[in-house]
C-alpha cells in the first residue's frame, strides 16, 4: 500500500522530531544539573556577587573634533580682459599688502581710448547744454534733446567701459596675504574669467572641523579652545563659529577655531586636533568589562540597592584612559557588582561580598578587576559567583 503525504503531514512530523530533540536535551541538562548542583546558593538560597562601593569624582574633559588648518580668506583673481600677461611683481609665496600691484597685463589702447572718450564726453556735455538752451527758445524740439541727451549717456558709458578696462590691466590685492598659486607666465595670452593667481590671508587664521552630534550642543562661540597639530605644536584660541544646522550627509556640525596670528605666517591644510575644554562632571572610573547592554540595548552596569536588590543603572561614556572608562549616570557612592553579574537576574536579592579598600586600589591601577577575580579559583566556583 502506497502512502501519499501532503506538505501538511511533511511539516507535522518535522516538527514532531524537533520537539522530540528538544525533551531529550531538556532531559540531559535535568540530570546533569542535578548531579552537579550549583554550591554557590547559599543557606539562606542568595546567590553571592561581588560588589564595589565606587565613589564618584569630578573629572576634567574635553571635546575633540578631527580638523585641519585654514587660512581665514582665500580669493582666485582671474582676468577680466583679453589681453597678454606683461609683467609679474609679486612672486608665489611673497606678502602682498592691500592694492599691490602684482601682475600687469598689456593695456594696449586703453589709456588712449580714456583719453579720447574724456574728449567726447566733454564736447557731448555741450551739445545737450546747448540743445536744452534751445528748446526754451522754441528752436529745438523735445525730440532733439532727446537725441543730445542719449548721445551723452552713450558718451558716459564709454568713457566708463574704458576705465574699467584700463583698470583691469592692473591686478592687485584685495587684502593684505600671501600669494600662494600663480597660474601665468609673463607673455602668456589670457581670455575673460581666467584663473591668474590665489592669495590667502593667515591672519587670523583657522582650524576647521566638523563636530559630533553628541558634542555640538556644548560647543558655544568664544568657548577657548586649543589645537595639536601634526608637527607636535599646540596653538591656542577661541571658537568663532559653529554651524546652527548639522551637514545633511554626515550628521556633523562644521565647526571653527579662529588663532591670532600677528606675523602672518601659517601653513594651510596641516591635520590638527582640536580641543575643547568643558566644565567638570561628576563621573566614575570603572573596568570596560563592566558594561552590559540591557534588553532595550541601553548601555550600563549591573549593581545593587541597598535593600540587596540587583538593579540596572544606565550610564554615558565620558572618556577613555588607560586606567579606565569614566563613566557618568550614578549616584555618588554607588554599589557596583564586579564578579558574578552574568548570573543574576534584575530585581534578585543577593549576598554582596564587598572588596577590600586595598584591593580596589590596586585593581583599578590594572583597568581590569574583573578578569583578574574570575581566574582566582578560591574565590569564584564553576557557576560564576563568589565563594565564601
Amino acid at each position: 500500500m502506497t502512502i501519499h503525504l501532503n506538505r501538511g503531514h511533511i511539516l507535522a512530523l518535522v516538527l514532531i522530531f524537533i520537539l522530540t530533540g528538544w525533551i531529550i536535551i531538556g532531559l540531559s541538562s535535568e540530570a546533569e544539573e542535578y548531579n552537579n548542583p550549583r554550591p554557590l546558593v547559599m543557606d539562606e538560597g542568595l546567590r553571592k556577587v561581588q560588589v564595589e562601593r565606587m565613589q564618584g569624582t569630578l573629572v576634567e574633559r574635553s571635546i575633540t573634533v578631527s580638523g585641519k588648518t585654514a587660512a581665514n580668506r582665500s580669493v582666485v583673481l582671474k582676468s577680466e580682459i583679453r589681453s597678454t600677461v606683461k609683467a609679474i611683481h609679486k612672486q608665489k609665496g611673497e606678502r602682498v599688502k592691500q592694492g599691490d600691484l602684482i601682475v600687469e597685463l598689456d593695456a594696449r589702447d586703453w589709456p588712449a581710448r580714456v583719453e579720447q572718450t574724456q574728449a567726447s564726453l566733454r564736447q557731448y556735455q555741450l551739445e545737450f547744454d546747448s540743445a536744452k538752451k534751445l528748446v526754451k527758445k522754441g528752436l529745438y524740439n523735445e525730440s532733439q534733446l532727446a537725441q543730445a541727451e542719449t548721445a551723452l549717456a552713450n558718451a558716459k558709458a564709454d568713457l566708463t567701459n574704458a576705465k574699467i578696462n584700463l583698470q583691469a590691466s592692473r591686478i592687485t590685492a584685495p587684502f593684505d596675504g600671501i600669494v600662494d598659486q600663480r597660474y601665468v607666465e609673463r607673455g602668456d595670452y589670457v581670455k575673460e574669467n581666467v584663473d591668474i593667481l590665489k592669495i590667502l590671508d593667515f591672519s587670523p587664521y583657522l582650524v576647521i572641523g566638523n563636530a559630533a552630534e553628541k558634542d555640538a550642543s556644548f560647543i558655544n562661540i568664544g568657548d577657548r579652545a586649543e589645537a595639536v597639530l601634526v608637527t607636535g605644536d599646540i596653538i591656542q584660541g577661541r571658537i568663532r563659529f559653529i554651524a546652527a544646522e548639522a551637514d545633511s550627509q554626515t550628521r556633523t556640525f562644521p565647526i571653527e577655531m579662529e588663532v591670532v596670528n600677528p606675523s602672518g605666517a601659517m601653513t594651510s591644510g596641516l591635520t590638527a586636533k582640536l580641543l575643547i575644554p568643558q566644565p567638570k562632571q561628576f563621573a566614575h572610573n570603572i573596568s570596560p568589562s563592566l558594561l552590559i547592554l540591557n534588553d532595550q540595548g541601553h548601555l550600563g552596569i549591573k549593581g545593587i540597592t541597598p535593600d540587596n536588590k540587583v538593579v540596572f543603572h544606565s550610564i554615558n561614556i565620558l572618556k577613555a584612559e588607560n586606567t579606565g572608562i569614566w563613566i557618568t549616570g550614578l549616584e555618588e557612592e554607588t554599589q557596583v557588582i564586579t564578579v558574578g553579574q552574568g548570573f543574576v537576574e534584575y530585581g534578585e536579592e543577593v549576598t554582596p561580598v564587598y572588596k577590600k579598600a586595598e584591593e580596589n586600589k590596586q585593581d583599578s591601577t590594572t583597568g581590569n578587576n574583573e578578569s583578574a577575580l574570575i581566574n582566582d579559583p578560591a574565590l569564584i566556583n564553576n557557576s560564576g559567583t563568589v565563594n565564601e
